[in-house]
């Protein structure tokens, strides 16, 4: 066996919901090497520990209760910063074949209750050596990922496609020939290529995401929301593809369908102020001025300083004919940022429909001295103009 590769700097976090389980592959670690071993209790801790950064290998159960191994290993793939983050899975799991089918593409190894200590650390030093020795098919995915990633789709295809001839009857590699295609606009290969890798590996998350875009890309809304669906009911706990999952079903007309998943996702994030900020946009756009109101109040409440969504709310409010509260959230934005001219305008607007020409012209001739270029300002300015105050 190769000797594993600086064990004393690798950062390890251990996840598992039993704390004796937890305390065990540590004190595994640790009398072999490895100081700097981190833990988490759950799959919302780990999460919050690897985004904090700092961790090079993660060590994860399985079956855990609320969010499963599975489930952050999928998170972790769907984020750039943590798409190839090393990650062993723990499992009760006997039967190798299922086990595989459900990991493949996603999982660096896995290793099965009980294990010994060196088995672990056999599995440990695998993974180092894995990525820093590929095999065929890996090697061939990473060229073709390069490729795809510079702009060549063409010799990606080609790449992804020699990682066929390796192995026909691997989903990862139908996967990536399926975003070759997609990147060239074969959808239909495309397609073929997702529906193939799911067929191999039904629990393959991704494909259905990726099957999901290219259906969304050539209008066949219903089929992307059967396709997030899909994914969703093995991991439901993705915030970004519940909604995606939402945003689907309210632009395909199913408002209340949308409404619910799109609050249950802000609900179970009550602290991410992007996320409440981006749902108050998506209900923004479809008219459900209400319930932009709610989700930008929300993403305000998480953060006072995004200046930009008392804008945002202001819209919402004047939509729904509340004009008095949008002058206030614009003139409490204003505070924040006094020189945004897209504040002043949208203040003149409000003042308008107020029916305070006055404050309308003052707030308008600011818009149009911090910015003589905006004409839309000034064209509506010139029409107030001659209105007596």
């Amino acid at each position: 066996m190769t000797e594993p590769t600086d064990r004393k700097n690798l950062r390890v976090l251990v996840v598992d919901d039993h704390v004796k389980m937890r305390r065990m592959i540590a004190n595994m670690l640790k009398t072999n090497g490895f100081e700097k071993v981190a833990d988490a209790p759950d799959g919302d801790e780990a999460l919050a520990k690897i985004q904090a950064g700092g961790i090079d290998l993660v060590v994860c159960d399985w079956n855990m209760p609320r969010m499963k191994g599975v489930e952050v290993l999928e998170i972790l793939r769907s984020r750039d910063a943590t798409k190839d983050l090393p990650f062993l899975m723990v499992t009760a799991e006997v039967d190798e074949k299922t086990v595989m089918q459900a990991l493949e593409g996603e999982v660096d190894a896995y290793i099965i209750k009980p294990f010994k200590t060196q088995t672990l650390l056999d599995k440990i030093d695998y993974i180092l050596r894995k990525r820093t020795q590929p095999g065929p098919i890996d090697q061939h995915l990473r060229r073709g990922n390069a490729f795809l990633n510079s702009g060549n789709p063409q010799m990606a295809l080609t790449e992804f496609k020699k990682a066929l001839g390796v192995d026909s009857e691997s989903p990862r590699s139908h996967y990536h020939v399926g975003l070759a295609h997609e990147k060239i606009k074969d959808y239909k290969s495309a397609v073929r290529s997702f529906r193939r890798a799911l067929e191999i590996s039904p629990q393959f998350v991704r494909a259905y995401d990726a099957l999901a875009g290219v259906y969304k890309a050539t209008g066949k809304t219903q089929e992307a929301i059967d396709a997030l669906a899909e994914a969703a009911a093995l991991s439901p706990r993705n915030s970004e593809r519940q909604g995606k999952l939402g945003t689907f079903h309210i632009e395909a007309g199913n408002l209340d369908k949308g409404k619910q998943i799109l609050n249950e996702v802000r609900k179970a994030n009550p602290k991410d102020a992007d996320l409440a900020s981006r749902i108050g946009e998506v209900f923004l756009k479809a008219g459900m001025n209400e319930e932009a109101e709610a989700a930008f109040g929300s993403a305000l409440t998480i953060n006072p300083d995004m200046h930009h969504l008392y804008n945002r709310l202001g819209i919402a409010y004047r939509k729904q004919g509340k004009v008095k509260e949008a002058i206030e959230n614009y003139k409490t934005a204003l505070k924040l940022a006094p020189n945004d001219v897209n504040l002043y305008f949208n203040l003149g607007v409000a003042f308008l429909e107020g029916k305070d020409v006055e404050n309308a012209r003052k707030a308008l001739t600011r818009a149009v001295q911090l910015n003589p270029d905006f004409q839309e300002a000034g064209k509506l300015l010139s029409r107030i103009q001659a209105v007596p105050a």
